[in-house]
């Protein structure tokens, strides 16, 4: 999968979200209906599952069943790059280009040389 494949799904799904209520979660079909506040709120609301998942791995809840809390907190991951995803929507801007330049800026910080190439 690449990260064009993930930004195509999201535009194409983001109509189908319904509410509680059963009605469209959006009001826009593309979700600028929501602010760039409400998204990354929604980003971080996942990162904090995330975190809610390994605090509970660390700390035993899962008993033998270590595998159980890896692929919940996999799951959780993956909506964190879903919205981060949707927030780069939102800006107009893609994720792919957000990685990719973070990326190689960090290395070129601490001197590495490994870089993704465009």
């Amino acid at each position: 999968m690449k990260f064009s494949d993930l930004e195509q799904a999201n535009r194409l799904r983001l109509p189908h979200f319904k509410n509680r209520q059963g009605k469209p979660a959006h009001s826009q079909k593309n979700g600028h209906d929501w602010s760039i506040a409400e998204w990354t709120n929604a980003m971080a609301g996942e990162a904090g599952e995330a975190c809610n998942i390994a605090k509970k791995m660390i700390r035993g809840d899962y008993g033998d069943d270590v595998e159980l809390g890896v692929g919940e907190l996999m799951d959780e991951i993956a909506d964190v790059v879903i919205y981060a995803d949707l927030v780069c929507q939102r800006l107009n801007r893609r994720l792919e280009t957000a990685v990719f330049n973070k990326f190689n800026e960090v290395s070129e910080r601490v001197g590495s040389d490994i870089r993704l190439a465009p």
